[in-house]
């Protein structure tokens, strides 16, 4: 059976997020973006509040998945802290653990980039502080209808975010780490990512953790698609290619 990318998108995002990454596939991975409630083809459901939640609606996706075959999990930013949460979990739980995991667009679970609550503002004031800290693609933003829609839904899952609560783990992943960040979300100013932070990443793993910049902002991931899928590609390989 084919290696699995099980993908979890940013705030807001369904499972369409990566439709940009995903054509750049190779045919000898499946990619798999998982979908919280409330949002895509789940919309009619309630939406999810607390990061504890929706990491076990996902990983309730997710256990089906990895019955027959290795996967990785990448997320991006909440799909970040979602991943490590959920992954967590699959140790609780004795699950097939993944072969590596690949995060992009936030720092170590233990920091939280957004230092003001954005979920208890009014419509306005949200979208303004959203559009500020790049937390939707400008295609969205730049449409009023969407924006509607998107409310609130991108509200829940920030209101997520801002309650999340770190529990550090009495045992450290395992598992190699790889994470990428946009250049211009790094920084020592308000709702940036430092580079300690980043790195911080290390603390949760006794296995590899790498790290890599890319030119951009928070959804640098689009503006290098091919690039990113090819460094999930070869971390997939890499990891498969030792454990055989």
């Amino acid at each position: 059976m084919k290696n699995k990318i099980i993908a979890i998108p940013f705030a807001g995002g369904n499972r369409y997020s990566f439709k940009v990454l995903e054509k750049y596939v190779s045919q000898d991975l499946d990619w798999i973006t998982l979908e919280s409630p409330g949002r895509g083809s789940r919309f009619s459901e309630n939406l999810l509040e607390t990061i504890d939640e929706i990491a076990e609606d996902l990983l309730n996706q997710l256990i089906p998945l990895i019955q027959d075959s290795d996967y990785i999990i990448y997320g991006h930013s909440l799909g970040t802290l979602l991943g490590y949460e959920i992954t967590k979990k699959i140790i609780q739980q004795n699950l097939k653990l993944p072969i590596c995991l690949f995060f992009t667009g936030r720092g170590a679970p233990d920091y939280n980039r957004f230092l003001k609550k954005k979920s208890v503002l009014p419509k306005d004031l949200f979208w303004k502080e959203v559009n500020d800290i790049g937390g939707l693609p400008k295609e969205i933003l730049a449409h009023k209808d969407l924006l509607d829609m998107y409310y609130p839904i991108l509200k829940s899952d920030f209101k997520a975010i801002e309650e999340y609560k770190y529990n550090k783990m009495e045992k450290l992943f395992t598992i190699p780490i790889h994470i990428c960040m946009g250049t211009e979300e790094i920084g020592e100013g308000e709702e940036k990512t430092s580079i300690s932070n980043m790195k911080a990443w290390r603390n949760e793993t006794n296995s590899s953790c790498t790290f890599e910049l890319l030119q951009g902002d928070h959804f640098f991931i689009f503006k290098h698609p091919k690039a990113l899928v090819q460094k999930i590609y070869n971390a997939a390989m890499i990891i498969n290619t030792h454990s055989l």
